[in-house]
């Protein structure tokens, strides 16, 4: 089955909805109806906005994202609903819920990056020689506790609406390159990052382990995403269902880059080719889950 059908996407931003924009509900029949929730991933990266991983999904069928993704929105800040009442609006709230097929997200990567200066550490007297030395092994395993946590929650606001057999969707993040490369806007820096390069130089890290490091941070988040969806586990969460084949997808910058390269825009977001690229992995499984092939 030909995955040809470039979405149309709608960014939500309540009630009521906004007709001008090409959509007078969300709860139309004739299309696949995905709500999408997530970090600048899903929303922007890079500015001016050019892509984002929403734009390059394909599918099989005309299909709606409604998307309540905002740059630098963490899975922490995305599932405290005193802060995201939308995400409750539409997933189980009596009056405006919709039935989705899909809610897919895109939550982890921020949480780590916001942490980084804290789970990265400098050695101990006499230590240094191993990644593991500028690791907090503390504060690492906080992190994966509070971002199972807030998968939870969220997954927890099916129950008892009609979404509650909803399959829940998430990836887990290809390997970016720590470097001197932030957000820049027509070519020139904003005080958007770099994230991973400025916390290791913060904490006078040996570059020949910055690589391993950022790997295993990484590592460390798909592992974490991944408890969270495997069956064998009592403790999985139900219908929930994490994309692993986007690691190793993209062409890696290399290390002392300042600029675009390889197949990603900045130190932390991809490319538009590269979004294309993550895009037909997810848009492939998506397909198997949602019956598109």
């Amino acid at each position: 089955m030909q995955l040809d059908h470039r979405p149309v996407i709608y960014r939500f931003e309540g009630y009521p909805l906004q007709p001008d924009k090409g959509l007078d509900s969300l709860d139309d029949p004739a299309r696949l109806r995905l709500l999408c929730e997530g970090d600048s991933w899903f929303s922007v990266g890079a500015l001016p906005v050019t892509s984002n991983l929403l734009m390059g999904l394909r599918f099989w069928r005309e299909t709606l994202l409604v998307s309540l993704a905002r740059p630098g929105d963490t899975l922490l800040n995305m599932s405290d609903l005193s802060a995201n009442p939308q995400l409750r609006l539409l997933i189980a709230d009596r009056k405006f819920q919709s039935k989705w097929d899909a809610i897919l997200l895109s939550g982890g990567g921020n949480d780590l990056i916001d942490r980084a200066d804290r789970i990265i550490c400098k050695p101990g007297p006499g230590a240094g020689g191993s990644m593991h030395d500028y690791i907090d092994s503390a504060e690492l395993a906080d992190f994966r506790a509070d971002l199972q946590a807030g998968y939870r929650a969220i997954a927890a606001l099916r129950a008892g609406s009609k979404n509650e057999n909803t399959p829940i969707v998430t990836h887990v993040y290809d390997y970016p390159t720590p470097r001197d490369a932030p957000v820049k806007f027509f070519g020139f820096a904003t005080p958007s990052g770099p994230w991973l390069y400025r916390a290791l130089k913060f904490r006078e890290v040996p570059e020949r382990l910055w690589a391993t490091i950022s790997d295993h941070l990484f590592e460390t988040l798909a592992s974490t995403l991944a408890e969270l969806g495997d069956r064998r586990r009592p403790d999985a969460i139900p219908n929930f269902h994490v994309v692993k084949a986007t690691r190793n997808t993209l062409t890696r910058a290399a290390l002392h880059t300042t600029g675009p390269d390889g197949d990603w825009e900045n130190e932390i977001h991809p490319t538009p080719a590269g979004y294309d690229k993550l895009g037909q992995v997810i848009s492939a499984e998506l397909a198997v889950l949602l019956g598109g092939v």
